[in-house]
């Protein structure tokens, strides 16, 4: 239990302090979410609870499947805000976009292209 605790005290310290770091620098907050650290940290934290180096690797490669419709998150939401929408609006049209995107291309990969995630 004690690990566990430990676990999410460090993950969400490390979303705290992108979210303070945002504030000062999109960039360099922007950077630092672009790179995998959470994947990292999540294949790493895996891998020591577990042992099983073919169940990290199974969860990053299953992580770079899903990129691309994260992706319209990405795309969608500074397009609404540029367009007039608002934050709120453009959020939410992303976020529903999104998870209809998640929906189509696990169905495109599992039933068509026969990958198993």
């Amino acid at each position: 239990m004690a690990v566990t605790i430990f676990k999410a005290v460090l993950t969400a310290a490390f979303i705290v302090a992108l979210s303070e770091l945002a504030k000062r620098t999109s960039f360099v907050a922007a950077l630092l979410v672009a790179l995998p650290l959470a994947t990292a940290m999540t294949a790493a934290w895996l891998y020591i609870d577990t042992r099983n180096a073919i169940q990290a690797s199974d969860y990053a490669w299953s992580v770079l499947l899903l990129v691309p419709p994260g992706c319209l998150f990405l795309a969608l939401l500074p397009l609404g805000v540029r367009l007039g929408y608002g934050f709120w609006p453009s959020f939410t049209v992303a976020m529903i976009a999104t998870g209809v995107g998640y929906y189509l291309y696990t169905l495109l990969l599992t039933k068509v292209l026969g990958i198993e995630l």
